[in-house]
């Protein structure tokens, strides 16, 4: 049995990740139990709550522009991430979560990524542009990767929401296994069930910047 932890503290450096063992167990138990509370983007337009919030670091991811990145420890223990999609029209169901398949497929490719899909869930959602209610749906997969540089499983969970007028956000977070499914799994359906339908917008328009 492993005790609740959090990670030591992060110094906001760049990391390579981390090894699995025991610090990783402690770290994904703490995720499971902890608090909640909320963390917004640098341009506050979006807010989101984070069990054991003061041990998440804001990040760029490299590549990536994201309108916001977290990760749990400079192990990475966890990662939280935030991108914006353009789409013609967002009112249609379903349409988000496309754009953002089809913008994921070139990293799935690159990455020789194996995803394994498991059942979706729904919630509905008040768009603060105009007040209406959206069905947003929860996709959670399990990934595996097997490039030459790395080989490692991420329980995944992301969320599609039709933000703005012709933008969509997408909000997800990966847990990497580190030979430890079981818990990346119940932390990624935690994050499922108490975190992704509580995700705020607080702008009625899209923030300009992205990192």
């Amino acid at each position: 049995m492993v005790a609740p932890a959090s990670p030591p503290k992060d110094d906001g450096h760049a990391a390579q990740g981390g090894g699995g063992g025991d610090g990783h167990a402690a770290a994904l138990e703490q995720l499971k139990v902890a608090p909640l509370r909320g963390r917004v983007d640098k341009q506050q337009s979006m807010r989101i709550l984070l069990p054991d919030a003061e041990h998440w670091t804001r990040v760029k991811f490299m590549g990536v522009p994201s309108l916001v990145g977290f990760r749990y420890g400079k192990e990475h223990h966890a990662i939280v991430g935030g991108v914006v999609t353009h789409v013609a029209d967002n009112d249609a169901q379903g349409t988000c979560g496309r754009s953002f398949e089809e913008w994921a497929m070139p990293w799935v490719q690159s990455f020789e990524v194996e995803l394994t899909h498991e059942a979706p869930s729904a919630f509905v959602w008040n768009r603060p542009e105009d007040k209406s209610r959206r069905i947003v749906e929860i996709d959670s997969v399990f990934a595996k990767t097997a490039t030459l540089a790395e080989r490692e499983s991420y329980a995944v969970a992301y969320a599609a929401y039709p933000a703005w007028k012709g933008a969509c956000l997408i909000v997800g977070i990966a847990v990497p296994s580190r030979e430890d499914e079981a818990r990346a799994r119940e932390v990624r359906d935690r994050f499922a069930h108490d975190v992704l339908p509580k995700v705020e917008v607080l702008t009625d328009k899209e923030p300009k910047e992205k990192y």
